[in-house]
């Protein structure tokens, strides 16, 4: 016979426990809880010690609001709250606090201590709870606010506590939430202390410049640009680095909804898709970003802890996002220059300037126009002003010479400047690809002299069969020709002179993911991309002087000319002092 009754009401302590586990995971969790209440109280001024990690004692002190009695003794029940009401405020919560059961979880599983007091009143209040029982409660003397001792976190759930880090990664959990906690509200003075040394201090009522200042140094202020765009029904805004301050992780990605830190994967794709131009496989940007959008439209009730989000229409948020950056890093992207160049090569080319070029086995007469389509609106337009300076930036580079037939070496004033032939010409070869391709939505090709075949493996086969209409949109006229082949009839321009079998493979390989040639145009720079790399020259190339001059008057012309389309560098600069002091000169 089976067991009858299996199912039975959890006790009361149990539950209380098994809810405190879902909000409170680490000292980090505390911390993160109390600062957002004390962000919520109006605080300016927020105070975290912690001690071995946050394992023997987490404390906050702010100069918020602080609570009445009656308030401090039902702060600590569970489901208590001073921000939700009613179901409806689900869908427009404004606050980072709301979820009343976080103070009584903590206390769940914690020696906990509270000393408030609301401005104007003569004498505080004080509560003790242990274990999620209130030991005691009557008057203190305190200042106004409210200050929050928690004390042997897990105490009385040693299963949890086993799971614990070392100090030092505890203390880096608490110290990484903190930072995207002062990122967040610049005007709050911050401090954290870590037995009893300090480890941050920011400034008080700065601006995010400031902060950022105060957290990553004065220095990374040169590494960063502004991002702004959208409305008022869908804002983004914030600093993005350079394409240089690129990282293995994606812990430089700092991002914001109404406020609210959040992990969101289509986010970090959209950030990472802006950067598609100019940043290498598998490296993260560094980026805060606050995204703005009705509360009526995000559901930030969708974790315990708050840190994920569902949107209404996330399709809208991730390309405002991509596209805010795009256009960020086309009006500033100045990855190998110095801070008193920035000026000349900030942007990319405006109407009125040479326009795009691109060098087709560097040949000095592939000049093309300046036409630019709708589809490139969403980057910044410069003025003339802007171009020219640019323009005039590469015109005044001197060529020296060349290093192992792959670099160019040139000089201008005082500083010494080496170019990666081709990654620069790979650089102008997809610019070129991708203005023709927006430009009529087909790349321009040129019929072979002698038509080329492609033998095809049985899954290579399968994949042109739905790839060929989409290959004809890049330039290539393409023809089953029995059996496992193919027959190429027509390339792009730039490709006239190469052997174009391989890449076709490699084409097959790209487009086979894509169910439907329509929806080309999102994946189509990295097809573009392997159409520009097997356009130029690699390895070894002598250059004559026209074509090496050629080459810098149509890097002049490119966007984002600092790196080749997969992400690697084209020009780096050394400074005479830089070299005098490399031979001691200085």
């Amino acid at each position: 016979m089976p067991e009858r009754n299996k199912i039975k009401i959890m006790p009361e302590a149990l539950a209380i426990k098994i809810a405190a586990g879902e909000v409170i995971e680490r000292p980090a969790s505390v911390v993160k809880e109390l600062v957002e209440n004390s962000i919520d109280a109006k605080a300016t001024d927020i105070s975290i010690s912690i001690q071995d990690g946050g394992r023997k004692l987490i404390k906050v002190v702010d100069n918020g609001e602080g609570m009445t009695r009656d308030d401090a003794m039902a702060a600590f029940e569970r489901h208590a709250t001073s921000k939700l009401f009613k179901e409806e405020d689900l869908y427009s919560i404004n606050t980072m606090g709301f979820r009343g059961e976080a103070l009584s979880s903590i206390a769940a599983v914690s020696e906990t201590s509270l000393t408030t007091k609301p401005s104007g009143e003569i004498a505080g209040t004080a509560v003790k709870v242990k274990g999620g029982k209130i030991e005691d409660m009557g008057d203190a003397g305190c200042a106004d606010g409210t200050a929050i001792e928690v004390r042997d976190i897990f105490f009385n759930t040693p299963a949890r506590l086993k799971f614990m880090r070392s100090v030092s990664t505890e203390t880096g959990h608490v110290s990484d939430t903190l930072t995207r906690l002062a990122l967040a509200y610049p005007s709050i003075r911050f401090k954290l202390y870590h037995n009893n040394a300090s480890l941050l201090e920011t400034s008080a009522k700065a601006d995010l410049k400031m902060r950022i200042a105060d957290i990553f140094g004065k220095a990374f202020l040169k590494d960063i640009i502004p991002v702004e765009a959208g409305d008022d029904a869908l804002k983004a805004h914030g600093f993005i680095g350079k394409p240089e301050t690129a990282s293995p992780a994606a812990r430089g990605l700092f991002i914001y909804v109404n406020g609210r830190w959040i992990r969101d994967r289509g986010i970090n794709h959209a950030i990472v898709s802006g950067y598609r131009n100019c940043l290498a496989h598998g490296k993260y940007p560094f980026a805060i970003l606050f995204i703005t959008i009705p509360f009526r439209h995000v559901d930030v009730n969708v974790h315990p802890t708050k840190c994920e989000v569902r949107f209404k229409s996330p399709r809208g948020v991730y390309e405002l996002v991509s596209k805010a950056i795009e256009a960020a890093l086309s009006s500033s992207h100045i990855s190998f220059v110095r801070p008193y160049e920035n000026r000349m090569l900030a942007g990319g080319v405006g109407e009125g300037t040479l326009g795009y070029a691109a060098v087709s086995q560097f040949k000095p007469d592939s000049i093309f126009g300046t036409e630019r389509s709708d589809a490139l609106s969403c980057q910044t337009e410069f003025d003339e002003s802007t171009g020219d300076a640019k323009t005039l930036f590469f015109s005044e580079l001197e060529i020296i010479g060349q290093l192992w037939s792959e670099y160019l070496l040139c000089q201008r004033d005082d500083d010494f400047y080496i170019i990666d032939q081709h990654a620069a010409a790979e650089r102008i070869a997809f610019e070129k690809l991708k203005r023709d391709y927006y430009k009529s939505r087909r790349i321009t090709s040129q019929m072979l002299l002698l038509p080329q075949k492609v033998e095809l493996s049985l899954q290579e086969k399968g994949a042109a069969e739905g790839a060929l209409q989409a290959l004809m949109k890049m330039g290539f006229d393409i023809e089953p020709f029995g059996g496992n082949t193919l027959i190429i009839r027509s390339v792009p321009d730039m490709l006239s002179d190469v052997d174009c079998r391989g890449l076709i493979k490699e084409l097959l390989d790209e487009l086979a993911s894509i169910e439907i040639s329509s929806m080309i145009e999102d994946r189509l720079d990295e097809i573009l991309i392997r159409i520009a790399c097997h356009s130029v020259i690699r390895g070894e190339r002598p250059l004559s002087h026209e074509e090496a001059k050629a080459l810098l008057e149509n890097l002049a012309q490119a966007d984002f000319s600092g790196n080749c389309p997969h992400g690697r560098p084209v020009i780096k600069a050394i400074s005479r002092l830089e070299m005098e002091k490399m031979f001691k000169r200085r």
